[in-house]
């Protein structure tokens, strides 16, 4: 399972080279997730996300992982975007919704930069709210942006610590999803992991303290019971013709 970076032009938000630019909405709706089958999700957000979305957990090499929301079943296929860009559920997660900004660390000085994706289709120098003031101070809006960046950022150190705590107790095992006719007609998703309930019993007494009383043990059982939503992704996709497959 590929998770794709829907940005395709970031650059550091400047109040010179961006003082003249206006963001509108963007003419395609949502149209810049139609190839993104899974995007991160931070714990605060599993309340909203378990009633839409299956939320697994994807794991790397150089870093603890991350809890995903999954949207789509086959590469290059978002399962809640219709055709004009239109978002088919009820909540949509903090990672789409902060586009066309994002959040970075700069790897010279380590301060926090804030990047905007120039390919966004919203940008223009007419209509729209203005990212800054003829003074070349923060608008309103670039100010409530910025503090929106800010908690997305320190909800990802959240999701973190949540993730370094599944890997401290090894309750996370791999997952495949196998769906179709069988044979050679049949699609496999794999690539992600979910908790082993199993392991999670097994817990000593003293483990499983620690992680009712950090709130984990709820987000372990919220993550459980959205893997329901799987049968829902595949109701979608069984109306839907394969968007990528032919290409």
């Amino acid at each position: 399972m590929t998770i794709l970076n829907f940005y395709q032009k970031p650059v550091i938000l400047d109040r010179n080279a961006h003082r003249k630019v206006r963001l509108k909405a963007p003419s395609k709706g949502f149209s810049y997730v139609t190839s993104t089958i899974a995007v991160p999700l931070a714990p605060i957000e599993f309340p909203q996300a378990v009633a839409e979305f299956p939320i697994v957990f994807a794991l790397s090499e150089d870093g603890p992982g991350m809890p995903i929301a999954l949207m789509g079943l086959r590469e290059n296929e978002n399962l809640l975007v219709d055709e004009s860009g239109k978002w088919l559920a009820d909540y949509i997660p903090a990672f789409v919704r902060r586009y066309p900004f994002v959040l970075n660390i700069d790897p010279n000085n380590g301060a926090p930069m804030v990047l905007i994706d120039e390919a966004f289709d919203g940008i223009n120098e007419t209509e729209g709210e203005p990212l800054f003031a003829e003074d070349g101070t923060e608008s309103p809006m670039l100010q409530s942006t910025l503090a929106f960046l800010g908690d997305f950022r320190q909800q990802s150190e959240h999701a973190n610590q949540f993730m370094l705590t599944l890997k401290k107790h090894d309750l996370l095992v791999p997952q495949m999803l196998t769906f179709g006719e069988g044979g050679e007609n049949s699609v496999k998703l794999e690539g992600f992991y979910i908790v082993d309930e199993k392991r999670l019993l097994a817990l000593g007494d003293a483990a499983l303290l620690e992680l009712t009383r950090n709130g984990d043990l709820g987000r372990i059982y919220t993550h459980l019971l959205s893997l329901n939503n799987a049968n829902r992704l595949i109701r979608r996709m069984a109306n839907k013709a394969p968007a990528a497959a032919a290409a």
